[in-house]
Protein backbone atom coordinates (compact mmCIF):
# COMPACT_ATOMS: atom_id res chain seq x y z
CA UNK A 1 0.00 0.00 0.00
CA UNK A 2 1.39 3.44 -1.28
CA UNK A 3 2.53 5.75 1.97
CA UNK A 4 0.17 8.41 1.16
CA UNK A 5 -2.76 5.94 1.71
CA UNK A 6 -1.63 4.65 4.94
CA UNK A 7 -1.83 8.55 6.24
CA UNK A 8 -5.05 9.06 4.46
CA UNK A 9 -5.89 6.19 6.68
CA UNK A 10 -4.50 7.10 9.99
CA UNK A 11 -5.81 10.46 9.38
CA UNK A 12 -9.66 9.26 9.40
CA UNK A 13 -8.80 7.38 12.40
CA UNK A 14 -7.62 10.44 13.96
CA UNK A 15 -11.34 12.18 12.55
CA UNK A 16 -12.68 9.01 14.61
CA UNK A 17 -10.63 9.77 18.05
CA UNK A 18 -11.92 13.45 17.32
CA UNK A 19 -15.45 12.72 17.57
CA UNK A 20 -15.01 10.83 20.90
CA UNK A 21 -13.11 13.23 22.64
CA UNK A 22 -16.64 15.48 22.99
CA UNK A 23 -18.39 12.20 24.46
CA UNK A 24 -15.54 12.38 27.01
CA UNK A 25 -15.55 15.48 28.16
CA UNK A 26 -19.52 15.30 28.83
CA UNK A 27 -21.88 17.78 29.63
CA UNK A 28 -20.95 20.96 31.65
CA UNK A 29 -23.00 21.41 35.24
CA UNK A 30 -25.03 23.99 35.65
CA UNK A 31 -23.46 27.29 36.03
CA UNK A 32 -22.78 28.99 39.50
CA UNK A 33 -24.35 32.37 40.98
CA UNK A 34 -22.43 34.66 38.38
CA UNK A 35 -23.65 34.14 34.20
CA UNK A 36 -21.08 33.85 31.65
CA UNK A 37 -19.65 37.09 29.49
CA UNK A 38 -22.84 38.49 27.18
CA UNK A 39 -23.06 36.06 24.54
CA UNK A 40 -21.16 32.99 25.62
CA UNK A 41 -23.13 29.56 25.96
CA UNK A 42 -19.90 26.73 26.65
CA UNK A 43 -17.90 27.46 29.71
CA UNK A 44 -14.31 26.41 28.23
CA UNK A 45 -15.26 29.23 25.72
CA UNK A 46 -16.02 31.64 28.13
CA UNK A 47 -12.84 30.54 29.78
CA UNK A 48 -10.31 30.63 26.96
CA UNK A 49 -11.58 34.25 25.40
CA UNK A 50 -11.66 35.89 29.03
CA UNK A 51 -10.32 39.41 28.52
CA UNK A 52 -10.78 40.40 32.62
CA UNK A 53 -11.34 39.15 35.65
CA UNK A 54 -15.04 40.30 35.74
CA UNK A 55 -15.17 37.98 32.55
CA UNK A 56 -14.23 35.13 35.02
CA UNK A 57 -16.46 35.49 37.57
CA UNK A 58 -18.91 32.80 36.72
CA UNK A 59 -15.85 30.49 38.12
CA UNK A 60 -15.60 31.85 41.24
CA UNK A 61 -17.36 30.79 44.75
CA UNK A 62 -18.84 27.89 46.48
CA UNK A 63 -21.59 27.23 43.63
CA UNK A 64 -18.97 27.36 40.76
CA UNK A 65 -17.22 24.34 42.48
CA UNK A 66 -19.19 21.85 40.40
CA UNK A 67 -18.17 23.61 37.07
CA UNK A 68 -14.15 24.15 37.98
CA UNK A 69 -14.23 20.37 38.91
CA UNK A 70 -15.93 19.63 35.17
CA UNK A 71 -13.29 22.09 33.24
CA UNK A 72 -10.34 20.41 35.21
CA UNK A 73 -11.73 17.16 34.02
CA UNK A 74 -12.01 18.76 30.77
CA UNK A 75 -8.47 20.02 30.91
CA UNK A 76 -7.09 16.86 31.83
CA UNK A 77 -8.47 15.21 28.55
CA UNK A 78 -7.37 18.06 26.43
CA UNK A 79 -4.07 17.42 26.65
CA UNK A 80 -4.80 14.54 24.41
CA UNK A 81 -7.22 16.27 21.62
CA UNK A 82 -4.74 18.62 20.10
CA UNK A 83 -3.14 15.05 19.01
CA UNK A 84 -6.50 14.03 17.62
CA UNK A 85 -7.47 16.92 15.58
CA UNK A 86 -4.58 18.74 14.41
CA UNK A 87 -2.82 15.06 14.30
CA UNK A 88 -5.64 14.56 11.52
CA UNK A 89 -5.09 17.41 9.61
CA UNK A 90 -1.23 16.86 10.04
CA UNK A 91 -1.74 13.37 8.65
CA UNK A 92 -4.31 14.39 5.78
CA UNK A 93 -1.55 17.25 5.04
CA UNK A 94 0.77 14.74 4.98
CA UNK A 95 -0.84 12.28 2.46
CA UNK A 96 -1.00 15.02 -0.14
CA UNK A 97 2.44 15.51 0.16
CA UNK A 98 3.54 12.52 -0.18
CA UNK A 99 1.21 11.85 -2.92
CA UNK A 100 2.96 15.04 -4.86
CA UNK A 101 6.10 15.10 -2.98
CA UNK A 102 7.56 18.32 -4.38
CA UNK A 103 3.90 19.87 -3.46
CA UNK A 104 4.82 22.84 -1.11
CA UNK A 105 1.81 23.77 -0.02
CA UNK A 106 0.58 20.59 1.48
CA UNK A 107 3.70 20.65 3.63
CA UNK A 108 3.52 24.01 4.68
CA UNK A 109 -0.41 23.59 6.04
CA UNK A 110 1.48 20.05 7.63
CA UNK A 111 3.97 22.09 9.42
CA UNK A 112 1.12 24.94 10.81
CA UNK A 113 -0.73 21.20 12.04
CA UNK A 114 1.59 20.15 13.87
CA UNK A 115 2.52 23.21 15.18
CA UNK A 116 -0.62 24.11 16.51
CA UNK A 117 -0.15 20.69 18.46
CA UNK A 118 2.05 22.90 20.54
CA UNK A 119 0.11 25.62 20.42
CA UNK A 120 -2.93 24.18 22.85
CA UNK A 121 -0.34 22.39 24.96
CA UNK A 122 0.61 26.04 25.68
CA UNK A 123 -2.70 27.33 25.93
CA UNK A 124 -3.82 24.53 28.19
CA UNK A 125 -0.75 25.50 30.67
CA UNK A 126 -2.04 28.68 31.23
CA UNK A 127 -5.69 27.68 32.10
CA UNK A 128 -4.46 24.92 34.39
CA UNK A 129 -2.50 28.14 36.01
CA UNK A 130 -6.02 30.04 35.79
CA UNK A 131 -8.23 27.48 37.07
CA UNK A 132 -5.97 26.68 40.17
CA UNK A 133 -5.51 30.23 40.92
CA UNK A 134 -9.51 30.64 41.28
CA UNK A 135 -9.99 27.06 42.89
CA UNK A 136 -7.68 28.42 45.44
CA UNK A 137 -10.14 31.87 45.57
CA UNK A 138 -7.23 34.29 44.39
CA UNK A 139 -8.35 36.32 41.57
CA UNK A 140 -7.21 35.56 38.39
CA UNK A 141 -4.05 37.97 38.07
CA UNK A 142 -3.83 40.49 35.12
CA UNK A 143 -0.34 38.82 33.28
CA UNK A 144 -2.05 35.53 33.25
CA UNK A 145 -5.12 36.64 31.31
CA UNK A 146 -2.66 38.24 29.33
CA UNK A 147 -0.71 35.49 28.93
CA UNK A 148 -4.61 33.03 28.12
CA UNK A 149 -5.26 35.94 25.73
CA UNK A 150 -1.58 35.31 23.47
CA UNK A 151 -1.69 31.55 23.55
CA UNK A 152 -5.20 31.31 23.01
CA UNK A 153 -4.68 33.67 19.77
CA UNK A 154 -2.01 31.91 18.55
CA UNK A 155 -3.68 28.29 19.13
CA UNK A 156 -7.00 29.83 17.05
CA UNK A 157 -4.97 31.69 14.53
CA UNK A 158 -2.51 28.01 13.31
CA UNK A 159 -6.14 26.49 13.02
CA UNK A 160 -7.64 29.66 10.73
CA UNK A 161 -4.37 29.44 8.79
CA UNK A 162 -4.47 25.33 8.27
CA UNK A 163 -8.30 25.87 7.55
CA UNK A 164 -7.27 28.53 4.79
CA UNK A 165 -4.45 26.30 3.44
CA UNK A 166 -6.23 23.33 2.89
CA UNK A 167 -9.76 25.37 1.39
CA UNK A 168 -6.61 26.23 -1.22
CA UNK A 169 -5.34 22.26 -1.65
CA UNK A 170 -8.94 21.34 -2.00
CA UNK A 171 -9.69 24.24 -4.71
CA UNK A 172 -6.04 22.93 -6.69
CA UNK A 173 -7.43 19.64 -6.47
CA UNK A 174 -11.07 20.55 -8.22
CA UNK A 175 -12.69 19.53 -4.97
CA UNK A 176 -14.03 22.61 -4.40
CA UNK A 177 -16.93 21.87 -2.26
CA UNK A 178 -14.61 20.63 -0.36
CA UNK A 179 -13.12 23.56 -0.04
CA UNK A 180 -16.43 26.00 1.15
CA UNK A 181 -16.23 24.53 5.24
CA UNK A 182 -13.04 25.47 5.88
CA UNK A 183 -12.68 28.78 3.97
CA UNK A 184 -15.94 29.61 6.15
CA UNK A 185 -14.30 28.48 9.57
CA UNK A 186 -10.75 30.39 8.68
CA UNK A 187 -12.95 33.50 8.23
CA UNK A 188 -15.00 33.02 11.34
CA UNK A 189 -11.63 32.64 13.12
CA UNK A 190 -10.81 35.81 11.51
CA UNK A 191 -14.59 37.51 12.40
CA UNK A 192 -14.27 36.33 16.36
CA UNK A 193 -10.69 38.28 16.46
CA UNK A 194 -12.01 41.27 14.71
CA UNK A 195 -14.61 41.39 17.31
CA UNK A 196 -12.54 41.34 19.76
CA UNK A 197 -13.66 37.39 21.24
CA UNK A 198 -17.39 38.43 21.19
CA UNK A 199 -19.28 36.14 22.58
CA UNK A 200 -21.79 35.54 20.41
CA UNK A 201 -19.07 35.34 17.52
CA UNK A 202 -16.97 32.93 19.23
CA UNK A 203 -19.68 30.49 19.77
CA UNK A 204 -20.85 30.93 16.10
CA UNK A 205 -17.02 30.29 14.69
CA UNK A 206 -17.04 27.21 17.28
CA UNK A 207 -20.41 25.97 15.75
CA UNK A 208 -19.07 26.65 11.99
CA UNK A 209 -15.77 24.17 12.61
CA UNK A 210 -17.77 20.97 13.06
CA UNK A 211 -18.38 20.95 9.50
CA UNK A 212 -14.41 22.16 8.71
CA UNK A 213 -13.37 19.02 11.00
CA UNK A 214 -15.82 16.77 9.19
CA UNK A 215 -14.46 17.65 5.81
CA UNK A 216 -10.96 15.83 6.73
CA UNK A 217 -12.30 12.18 6.73
CA UNK A 218 -14.76 12.85 3.73
CA UNK A 219 -11.81 14.02 1.84
CA UNK A 220 -9.69 11.49 2.65
CA UNK A 221 -12.21 8.17 1.68
CA UNK A 222 -12.51 10.49 -1.31
CA UNK A 223 -8.84 10.63 -2.04
CA UNK A 224 -8.88 6.50 -1.51
CA UNK A 225 -11.29 5.71 -3.73
CA UNK A 226 -9.34 8.19 -6.22
CA UNK A 227 -5.95 6.62 -5.72
CA UNK A 228 -5.37 5.39 -8.94
CA UNK A 229 -6.41 8.37 -10.59
CA UNK A 230 -3.77 11.23 -11.50
CA UNK A 231 -4.15 14.86 -10.46
CA UNK A 232 -5.13 17.43 -12.75
CA UNK A 233 -1.35 18.88 -12.61
CA UNK A 234 0.04 15.20 -13.63
CA UNK A 235 -2.27 14.62 -16.03
CA UNK A 236 -1.53 17.62 -18.02
CA UNK A 237 2.27 16.95 -17.41
CA UNK A 238 1.96 13.48 -18.65
CA UNK A 239 -0.02 14.49 -21.50
CA UNK A 240 2.33 17.13 -22.63
CA UNK A 241 5.32 14.16 -22.52
CA UNK A 242 3.79 12.07 -24.73
CA UNK A 243 2.99 14.96 -27.20
CA UNK A 244 7.06 15.71 -26.73
CA UNK A 245 8.86 14.46 -30.19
Amino acid sequence: MRASNLAFIAAILAAVATLVFPILFGSAPDLGAAPMAAGFKTPILALEFARSADELTFLQGDSAAGLRAFLVHTQSLDRFFPLAYAGMAALFFLALGLRRPGRWLAWAALAVAVVTIGADWAENAVLNRLLAEISAGDAPRAGLLAALHGHTWIKWGLIGLYAALFSVLMWQDKRRLLAIPSIIAALAIGATWLSGSNGQVAEIMSTLLIPFMLTFPLAAVLYLRDKSAPSPTDASQHHEREETP
